[in-house]
């Protein structure tokens, strides 16, 4: 909108150039787009030169402990994956079929890639082809649940930005004031800052704002991750806060037979405190693969290892590892009878029926003596068995000072505006302004910020995996949480209001300021949002595809082994979980900036679809290629999946209370839209509070759930179980795929699950 107070605009003035170095024609977003278009195009050529340098290596050939002379290309851009054939509900055993490059495959199935890649861009056409069933055998259920997700995200941002290019972009570029005019090449023409308080076009925005609320909340509950704790084994009770006299599998069975004499009680398991021989089995792992390397090569080389990193001093390696191996050996089996001996609190009780499991956690009650606490139990490959020795108050105190933390440094000293402030106050800055050229100093911003908010996440995702949850779900779901929340405050909320930091946003709290709302959404900081969406979009993405965090720990773990033998652990190791919670924060994020500034700024929407477009796209083809399979599903490990769809909703309520702030403070003929929106706002919030799907993702009391097909899972850790040793140690293992040590990564149980299990 046009200021009619000069006083305003030097005072908007000088609050947007606190995000932004220098200010160029049409706001920098040409010259950000062809950086970005550039920089796009030479890392795909880098990932696709990488990838077909790699050769056809899949998951498989991953994590085959003979393959010894893979280059370090193979084991992180291979072209090919693992596939498996479909198999009998009946049966749990799978097949491996030879990779989707491999000559003679001349029919596809569904389960199959459509075709072998041919040239050097074949992965991108396979990775288009991918099917949901393919996804759902090869990695498991949490991946469709994302990627129904993102096509969600996908139908609601293509219909805005039809809306923003055919109605919005129109109204705001055609209806500008006849007195001073934006330039028709200035970026602010195309914004809602163009029409003056006084304009009827106006009302356009207010009503497209209104028809947003019921666009996303409809489009959106139909994402399968809503429902993705209806099919989940529900036949095992976790019990906890059992004394310590009661740590029996006797007692529990009969003190529990004896209060529900009706139900039939299949299995009992108690969890111990494994938390040393978790991490000494590891260890054993290590050296027992290394040791079976050197017997496998020990006549064709001779292999040297260096016990000490530090020190010059070699030794046999076989030698080396087998001595290791045998002291190990004797650890691990000694921790073992130990932790038998060190029952914890918690114990699990399997029931015939979901019926009777449901009876007896809606009707137990502490009694005198046992003060017992009965949930319904997440799934075993969802639980950190190691981490279940954690006191709870030892757990909580650990929560309060990691979050309290987090909070003061995050909010107050180091969020990405305030970094770009504090460079915008050097004297190097403005000696250099004449001297930079326009085209780099309107990228850095954008590139500083995708960077400093990529960075936080993997700070809240590191505090997260220090305060040792219980299961991944949970942790997965505070990393989530915790990350958009930050990320909303630091790269939306405090830069849109001119803010550097939380403690500028109190100061501002105890001061009259109102000035300041009349300098939200500037067209200047609109811009800034449009580069930083491009530069996501673009640069971002394609950075995900190569994955160099990733590879920076694999090539630290190679240089710390001890020897070349240990080269088929550590790549076993590199098979990580898709992180879910940082990119369901990630992507909420980029969504909510688009939809917020939608109306005020339209041109932001087509950068987004396009990022929404790319980052499906890539995140399609690390979850089939580049990383292990994960099933946090359970009655309370679906809740991540459920309560991202929840988050979209905040981006339409942010949206109507924005607009109507602005109908508020510029202007006394936007009363009428103020009040309009007000009301929508409050019908809005009280729908979401009663009737929307955030009140029963967040609910404890769940619809009735769908029980899983075949027998129910055993609680009890891999370590603990009698192939523990030569299983478990390298990661956790998810249902239906061995251990994390097998010879194949894809050896996933798809008949519990089936697409229409887990689809919209």
């Amino acid at each position: 909108m046009v200021m009619s107070d000069n006083n305003n605009i030097s005072y908007c003035q000088a609050v947007a150039n606190r995000t932004s170095f220098f200010t160029t024609a049409y706001n920098g977003i040409p010259e950000t787009l062809i950086l970005n278009t550039i920089f796009w195009v030479l890392l795909i050529l880098l990932f696709t030169t990488l990838r077909h340098q790699a050769g056809d290596f899949g998951r498989l050939a991953l994590v085959n402990s003979n393959g010894s002379k893979k280059r370090w290309t193979e084991i992180f851009y291979s072209r090919a994956a693992s596939v498996v054939d479909p198999q009998p509900s009946t049966s749990t055993q799978v097949t491996p079929r030879p990779s989707a490059t491999s000559q003679g495959i001349a029919d596809s199935t569904p389960l199959s890639p459509i075709q072998p890649e041919e040239g050097l861009f074949g992965w991108i056409r396979v990775t288009l082809k991918l099917r949901k069933e393919t996804i759902l055998l090869h990695t498991g259920p949490d991946a469709v649940h994302y990627l129904s997700f993102q096509q969600h995200l996908m139908a609601v941002m293509a219909l805005v930005t039809i809306v923003s290019l055919v109605i919005i972009l129109p109204v705001n570029f055609l209806n500008g004031p006849k007195e001073n005019p934006y330039d028709v090449n200035a970026f602010g023409r195309t914004t809602m800052a163009n029409l003056s308080p006084e304009s009827p076009w106006l009302w356009v925005h207010t009503i497209i704002t209104i028809l947003y609320i019921p666009l996303v909340v409809l489009i959106m509950r139909r994402a399968s991750g809503r429902n993705a704790f209806k099919k989940a084994a529900t036949r095992t009770i976790m019990i906890s806060n059992i004394s310590s006299s009661d740590r029996n599998k006797t007692v529990v069975r009969n003190y529990m037979q004896e209060l529900f004499p009706d139900v039939t009680i299949e299995n009992v398991s108690i969890a111990y405190n494994i938390s040393r021989l978790y991490v000494r089995n590891a260890e054993f792992e290590r050296v027992h693969e290394a040791r079976l390397y050197c017997e496998q090569h020990r006549n064709r080389d001779t292999l040297m290892a260096k016990p000490d990193m530090c020190s010059c001093k070699k030794e046999n390696a076989y030698e080396y590892y087998q001595r290791e191996e045998r002291k190990l050996s004797g650890d691990v089996a000694r921790l073992r009878a130990s932790a038998m001996n060190e029952p914890l609190d918690v114990a699990f009780i399997t029931v015939s029926t979901v019926q009777e499991a449901q009876n007896i956690v809606t009707h137990f009650t502490p009694g005198t003596y046992r003060q017992w606490h009965l949930v319904f139990a997440p799934s075993p490959d969802d639980l950190f068995w190691e981490n279940l020795n954690v006191n709870k108050s030892h757990w909580y105190l650990k929560f309060f000072c990691v979050n309290t933390v987090l909070f003061l440094v995050l909010f107050f000293l180091s969020t990405p505006a305030m970094v770009v402030s504090l460079l915008n106050s050097r004297p190097w800055v403005k000696e250099t302004e004449g001297k930079i050229s326009p085209l780099v100093a309107d990228f850095l911003p954008t590139l500083m910020l995708w960077t400093l908010s990529a960075l936080m996440p993997v700070i809240v995702a590191i505090s997260d995996k220090w305060m040792r949850h219980y299961t991944r779900s949970k942790q997965n779901y505070s990393i989530m949480t915790k990350c958009f929340g930050y990320l909303l405050m630091m790269i939306l909320i405090l830069p849109s209001l001119g803010l550097t930091s939380a403690q500028a946003l109190l100061e501002w709290g105890f001061t009259n300021q109102a000035d300041r709302w009349q300098c939200v959404f500037l067209p200047e900081r609109g811009s800034f949002y449009v580069n930083y969406i491009i530069t996501a979009a673009f640069i971002g993405t394609a950075l995900e595809l190569l994955r160099f965090p990733e590879l920076i720990v694999y090539i630290w773990s190679l240089l710390k082994a001890k020897s070349k033998a240990e080269t088929p652990y550590i790549r076993k190791a590199i098979l990580i979980e898709f992180p879910f919670g940082t990119h369901y924060a990630w992507t909420t994020l980029v969504f909510t900036i688009a939809i917020v500034y939608s109306v005020a700024c339209p041109l932001i929407m087509p950068f987004a679809m396009i990022y929404i477009s790319l980052k499906h796209f890539v995140d399609r083809h690390n979850l089939y290629f580049a990383y292990g399979p994960s099933n946090m599903i359970s009655r309370k490990g679906g809740k991540i999946h459920s309560t991202a769809v929840t988050m979209t909703k905040f981006s339409v309520v942010i949206l109507v209370l924005v607009m109507a702030m602005i109908c508020y403070f510029r202007g006394e003929n936007g009363m009428a839209r103020f009040l309009l929106l007000i009301i929508s706002l409050a019908i809005t919030l009280t729908l979401f509070t009663f009737m929307s799907p955030i009140k029963r993702c967040a609910a404890t009391r769940r619809p009735s759930i769908v029980e899983i097909a075949g027998p129910a899972p055993i609680y009890v850790p891999d370590v603990l179980k009698d192939n523990g040793v030569r299983t478990s140690s390298v990661r956790p293992s998810v249902a239906g795929f061995g251990g994390y040590g097998s010879d194949s990564v894809s050896e996933y149980d798809s008949s519990q699950y089936s697409v229409n299990s887990v689809g919209a």
